[in-house]
Formats: C-alpha cells, sequence, structure tokens
C-alpha cells in the first residue's frame, strides 16, 4: 500500500513537472516569435500617403478647361516656422521656467542661444522667398502663420481631446482659449515633422537660384506638387468654379475616409463645377510602406480623379464674353449675360457672365479681394444667367398666351382691344406706343387685329395684362411650373461609385426664381404647393413686371421646352453616359400643337414681319441665306431696368438653337439685347450648330448706335 501510494505521487510530481516545463516552452516560443514581431515592426517605417491628382474638366470637343500640371514650390519646415509664432514661444519659455531659473535667464538663453541660428535662416528664408516668388514680405509672412495657425489649432485639439473623451467639438471650441500655451508645445505631431509650401518658383532662374541658396538652409527643400491651371483663363469662369486650400468647416464629407480625407496643404472645390464634382474629380490617395532599408513592403495605388465632360463649346464661350464685353456694341459692355442650348437633348453650349475673371490669378490677394469686394454691385463671382432672378418682362408673352390659349380664356382670333383713344385704366399697364409715340397696336398698321400673334409681334402690354388677369391665379403659376420657372432647373449627375450619401444628382448653385408674391419662396416640387397670387397681381405678370421672377437659364429652357413642341427637358452641362439624350427629366407638357403653332408664328413676325420688335435688327440679315428660320420675342423691365432677348434657330435638317441675351441696366431689348444674339447666332452658325456655314469671310460685328 506503501508502495502503490509513493508511485502515486512519484506520477503526479511528474505529470506536473511536464505541464510546467511545456508551459515554458510555449511562452519562451510565445515571447521570440512576439519579440521577432517587435523588431520586424521596428525595422518597418511609417506608411507614406502619396498625393491626389484632380481629374481634368473638358469641354464637349476634350478640350481640357482645367487641370493639374506639375510646379515648384519653396517648402519649409515647421520647426523653423513656429519660431514665428509667439504662442509657440510664450509656451517654450513657460515650460523651461524652474525655481532655479527666472523667466529672463530662459528668454535670454532662448533667444541668444538655443533660437538665434534659426531665427537668422527664418528672415533669410523671408527674403529669399518674397524676391524669388514676386511677392510681398507681408504675404511670405502671412503664410507662415497660416501654417502655424494649421498645426497650433492641430495641437491645441489633440491636447484638450487626451482629457476630454468622449465630448463633442461644440465643447471644444467653447473651452479652446482657455488651455494653456504651455500644455499645448508638448504635443508632438506628424504634421509638426513636415514640410509646407511657402512660394512657387514660376521660372527656370528661381528654381536654380532657390537650389543654391538651399545649400546651407536645411530646413527648406523643393517639392514638385500638382498645381490647378485653367488653360482658357477667365473663359466660363463662374460656371467653372476654382480651387482653393480647404477651411475646417469644408472637411466632414471625407473625413472618415483614409485616401479621400484633405490632408494639409491640398485644395477643393470652391465653387461651380470644381465643387459640384468634388467627389468625382478629388480622387483618393495612394499609400507606400517600406522598412528601414528601403524595401518596398506594401503599396496602395492611387486612384487619380474622374474626368467631368461639360457640355459647353469653351471656343464659343469666350467668343461670346468676348462680345459682351465689347464697348462698341449697343449696349456698351454693360454687364450682361447669354445662354445658348442645343434645343433636341437640352445641352448649354454656352452660358456667359459678364464682367469675368482670371481663375489662374483669382487667389492672388489683391485680386481675390477685387474680385470679392463687397461694394462692387456687379459681383463678379455670381453667374448672372444662374444666380440672379429678374423680372422676365416680354419674355414671358408667349407663355402667358400658352395659358390663356390653354384655359380657353380667349381664341386665337380674338382681339382685345389697344387704342390710343381708349386708354388702359389707372393702374393698369400701357404699352410704348401709347406712351410715346399716341397709337395702339389696333388695326396695327394694315397688319389687322390685335389679336394673339399680332400681340406676340407687337409685344402689347394691354394685350397681356388683360389676358392674364382673366386666368385664375393657380392657372397661371401652375402653366408657368410646368416650363420649369420656381424651381432648380440644372443638377450634375455624378457617377455613381462618386455618391456622397447617396446623392447623385448635385445642384449647382441657383436662384429659383419667384411664383409667388412671396419673393422668398420656399423650395416646391408641385405648382399646388405655391401660394396663389392675388388677383391684382396677374395683370402684371403677363408684361413678365410685378412680383414675378426667373433666371435666364430658367427662361432660354422655357423656350426650349416651345421650340420642342412641348417636350420639357432639364437643361444640362455635364454628359452622362448612362442618359446619352437627356431622358431622364423629360416629361410632356399638356399644350396643344394648335396653341404652339400660334406662338411659333408671333415669334416669328417679331423677326421677319414690319412693326415686329426685332424686324430692325434682323431686316436683310445674312442669316436668312443660310438656311435658318429665327423666332425671336424682345422684352425690357422698368425698376429696375433691364433688357431682353430671346429667339431660337431652326435649319432644314431639324436642329435647332435657343438663345438669351440680358443686358442689366439695359433700356429697351429691340435696341441693345437683341443685336447681341444677332451676333450669338452668327457665331453658333459659324462653328456648324446650325444652317450653312458661310462661304466667305464672316461680317464684322454691328456697328455701334449712333450717339
Amino acid at each position: 500500500m506503501y508502495h502503490l501510494r509513493l508511485k502515486i505521487f512519484i506520477l503526479l510530481c511528474l505529470g506536473g513537472l511536464t505541464v510546467a516545463v511545456g508551459r515554458l516552452m510555449i511562452l519562451q516560443t510565445m515571447h521570440i516569435q512576439q519579440a521577432r514581431q517587435n523588431l520586424e515592426q521596428m525595422r518597418i517605417l511609417g506608411p507614406q500617403q502619396c498625393p491626389t491628382i484632380r481629374g481634368r474638366i473638358l469641354d464637349r470637343h476634350g478640350n481640357a478647361v482645367a487641370l493639374d500640371k506639375p510646379a515648384f514650390y519653396l517648402h519649409i519646415n515647421y520647426e523653423l516656422t513656429r519660431l514665428m509664432d509667439p504662442r509657440w514661444r510664450e509656451g517654450k519659455i513657460l515650460r523651461a521656467v524652474t525655481e532655479e531659473k527666472t523667466r529672463q535667464e530662459v528668454e535670454r538663453e532662448f533667444y541668444d542661444e538655443k533660437w538665434k541660428d534659426s531665427l537668422d535662416a527664418l528672415n533669410r528664408t523671408i527674403d529669399l522667398a518674397w524676391q524669388l516668388a514676386d511677392v510681398s514680405r507681408d504675404e511670405v509672412v502671412e503664410s507662415i502663420q497660416q501654417i502655424n495657425n494649421f498645426i497650433w489649432e492641430r495641437a491645441r485639439y489633440i491636447q484638450w481631446l487626451r482629457r476630454n473623451r468622449g465630448r463633442s467639438r461644440s465643447d471644444y471650441r467653447a473651452e479652446r482659449d482657455s488651455i494653456p500655451p504651455g500644455q499645448i508645445v508638448g504635443i508632438d505631431l506628424w504634421e509638426m515633422h513636415q514640410t509646407y509650401p511657402l512660394v512657387e518658383l514660376k521660372t527656370q532662374s528661381d528654381l536654380l537660384r532657390a537650389q543654391i541658396e538651399l545649400l546651407d538652409l536645411k530646413e527648406l527643400e523643393i517639392r514638385s506638387e500638382a498645381k490647378r491651371i485653367y488653360p482658357y483663363e477667365s473663359a466660363a469662369c463662374q460656371v467653372l468654379g476654382w480651387v482653393a486650400p480647404w477651411q475646417e468647416h469644408e472637411i466632414e464629407v471625407f473625413e472618415h475616409d483614409k485616401y479621400m480625407s484633405y490632408q494639409e496643404g491640398e485644395v477643393l472645390g470652391k465653387a461651380g463645377v470644381e465643387k459640384a464634382c468634388e467627389p468625382a474629380l478629388r480622387g483618393r490617395r495612394g499609400e507606400v510602406t517600406y522598412d528601414r532599408e528601403g524595401n518596398l513592403l506594401d503599396r496602395v495605388e492611387p486612384q487619380y480623379g474622374r474626368d467631368i465632360q461639360l457640355t459647353l463649346d469653351i471656343e464659343l464661350q469666350r467668343k461670346i464674353e468676348k462680345l459682351l464685353s465689347a464697348q462698341n456694341m449697343p449696349h456698351e459692355g454693360k454687364p450682361s449675360a447669354a445662354v445658348v442650348l442645343e434645343a433636341a437633348n437640352g445641352d448649354i453650349l454656352a452660358m456667359a457672365s459678364i464682367p469675368v475673371f482670371d481663375l489662374n490669378t483669382i487667389r492672388q490677394r489683391e485680386n481675390y479681394n477685387r474680385i470679392f469686394d463687397p461694394n462692387n454691385p456687379d459681383k463678379p463671382w455670381e453667374h448672372k444667367a444662374l444666380e440672379r432672378n429678374y423680372p422676365p418682362g416680354s419674355t414671358a408673352k408667349p407663355l402667358a398666351l400658352i395659358a390663356g390659349l390653354e384655359e380657353h380664356k380667349i381664341g386665337p382670333h380674338d382681339a382685345i382691344s389697344c387704342s390710343a383713344w381708349k386708354l388702359p385704366p389707372q393702374g393698369w399697364p400701357r404699352c410704348l406706343l401709347q406712351r410715346n409715340y399716341s397709337i395702339g397696336h389696333d388695326d396695327h398698321f394694315g397688319q389687322g387685329g390685335n389679336y394673339a400673334r399680332n400681340a406676340i409681334r407687337g409685344s402689347c402690354n394691354v394685350y397681356f395684362s388683360q389676358l392674364t388677369n382673366r386666368l385664375k391665379g393657380q392657372a397661371l403659376q401652375s402653366w408657368l411650373f410646368q416650363f420649369g420657372l420656381g424651381q432648380d432647373v440644372l443638377s450634375i449627375p455624378l457617377p455613381e461609385n462618386a455618391a456622397v450619401n447617396g446623392v447623385l444628382d448635385v445642384p449647382l448653385n441657383q436662384a429659383r426664381g419667384c411664383l409667388t408674391y412671396d419673393v422668398y419662396q420656399p423650395r416646391v416640387t408641385a405648382a399646388s404647393e405655391l401660394k396663389p397670387i392675388p388677383d391684382w397681381e396677374k395683370k402684371w405678370w403677363g408684361i413678365g413686371q410685378g412680383s414675378l421672377r426667373v433666371t435666364m437659364l430658367q427662361t432660354a429652357n422655357a423656350l426650349s421646352a416651345i421650340a420642342r413642341g412641348g417636350i420639357y427637358k432639364s437643361p444640362r452641362l455635364v454628359y452622362d453616359d448612362t442618359d446619352p439624350y437627356n431622358e431622364r427629366h423629360r416629361r410632356t407638357i399638356p399644350v396643344s400643337a394648335s396653341t404652339l403653332s400660334v406662338v411659333r408664328d408671333g415669334m416669328k413676325a417679331v423677326i421677319y414681319e414690319s412693326h415686329g420688335t426685332a424686324q430692325a435688327e434682323f431686316q436683310g440679315s445674312d442669316l436668312f441665306g443660310r438656311d435658318m428660320t429665327i423666332y425671336g420675342k424682345t422684352g425690357s423691365t422698368e425698376r429696375p431696368n433691364h433688357a431682353w432677348f430671346e429667339c431660337f434657330a431652326e435649319d432644314s435638317s431639324g436642329r435647332t438653337i435657343v438663345v438669351a441675351v440680358l443686358v442689366e441696366g439695359g433700356q429697351r431689348g429691340a435696341g441693345e439685347a437683341a443685336p447681341l444674339g444677332h451676333q450669338i447666332l452668327r457665331y453658333c452658325n459659324e462653328a456648324g450648330y446650325i444652317g450653312r456655314k458661310p462661304t466667305a469671310a464672316p461680317p464684322a460685328a454691328p456697328e455701334a448706335r449712333p450717339d
């Protein structure tokens, strides 16, 4: 029995020893493996992210109107720039002050020993930078301050976050100024060991001089970076928009995406297509990882930004902008705008707004301040055809006639008297003929009665004010709404993989006009949601005055629907491969062919017949012999004064071009806007969009009107 117990005891001891030895071997093996992994990790350098390459913006013919090109920049290290930051200096001094050292002793030590050489290098850098870049010393100093502000803010937030996990940014904003500088300078960030662009080296001589000067300035280096270039300078500047360094409130969309989030020095779209198409143009950074011996361990390939192709013809756009700026035209270069549409698919061939500015120099301080001067009434950064509301004047009359005929408030041959002997009641619109010449449109110069097509031809205010007064206000609003007034008409389709929060259609910044008596009309999706207009307002809407407001693009697009025979399509600025014929927003407006025929007949008479309001401008036009039939409408408004002209031209092959022109401060549509529309039609013909091209040299633009 004793021996049996002894054997059991020995076996248990041997088993325990075996288990212990086994565990020890496992632990040793695991520790060795962990140690090896740690050693491997120590050999691996941190991943380096590659810069993004922004996609190009192309016109309809493939011409690049915005693209990234390599440029050379003088970069400066934060370890040097921070010496100019009084907050950082104060923090370093406070941290160095102890019981043994006074503040005065610490300051003397820092300025005379630790910082002296670096401060000298910083001043040499500033002098070199402003001389190389042909900018002022103050601008270089401002760039350094921007670098310091960026990193100081990052360090301050990280310091606060370490002590306040789980709290919101709004809490931080309320407490940020209470964080002592001595705590902030104790933070060590990756951004503090990077270099940042200070000035661009634009010439080879600047580059060579910088390379020579850098021999003894280790805090500086030259780097090649992508720079956004606009080859056509000011052409379509408000449409294209521009890029600039991001601000804190602009980076939230991609802040959780490792390869799309914005890094210091990167840019984003600030306006126009650059802003609306940012998710597609942006691209994704790549990433490379090396070990300390320089061996490539991992690589994530960058994804270049997508190219965006516009429907614009940049050469046509540039010609129109030059025309609108011309001082020798009847409008004398007043602020103005023009829209050209290809009616079949709604493509915007040109959308010009004067004055313009050079996109390549907008980021220069003096240019930026001049362009965005709040006291400048022209607001050149706004696109007048897209972002401004205007009373449409007599360009609203074709739509008013459609509403009256379709609602059966008048027949095509029913006359409304416009007599010089029986004037409208007090407070009702009068015709210019009555006011200026004491004649009316009744039996106008032997052309028959003042019925529908003749009222369009002569633009009779009496006819259209009395016609729309017969309509119910909601019926009038509904017809205008069906033609696209009172709503956003232009959006940009994004590629499916560039959608943000599932949104694929991005609206450009645009005005919506006004189809209520309230100029602050909310966004609506149906005419029934509109607040009804009062009865006394209807008569003014018939002549495009009162509270009625439109954008130029809405006006051109509504005319396109008339030219298409009542088919509505949204205007298109960016090609969509999935919808080549722009059918996505197509719908049929319930207007009869007979009504459209009456409207077209009246608009043709505006151009071709005696006493048509634009006949004097087009009389004997060379365009008539180029297989083109033109339908037009002039317009003039008061309080404020603006001159309008709209038209569409058709040829025998079925092509149709729509043109709308507005001159701010213009007195007469026929005298100031129609000559511009006439010349724009010439440009469209010469570019091959309508009619037969001229065989001889094109005629010169119309001469200036006599004083």
